[in-house]
C-alpha cells in the first residue's frame, strides 16, 4: 500500500530546504535591485563647497 503525497509523483524526494531556497519569490533578479536616487547638480556642489574646508 501506498501513502499518495502530494509532489512526490516527479520521483524526487522532497527536500525542504530547497523548496524553499528555490521557491519563485525567494529568486533574485536584476530588477530587485533599484539605484539608488540621483543627487541634483546643486546638491553635488554643495558637498564639494563643504568638503573643502576639511583637512
Amino acid at each position: 500500500m501506498q501513502i499518495a503525497i502530494a509532489g512526490a509523483a516527479c520521483g524526487r524526494p522532497f527536500h525542504a530546504i530547497n523548496s524553499i531556497q528555490f521557491h519563485r519569490s525567494n529568486i533574485l533578479t536584476s530588477a530587485s535591485f533599484t539605484p539608488p536616487p540621483r543627487k541634483s547638480w546643486l546638491q553635488r556642489l554643495w558637498e564639494i563647497l563643504r568638503a573643502e574646508g576639511r583637512p
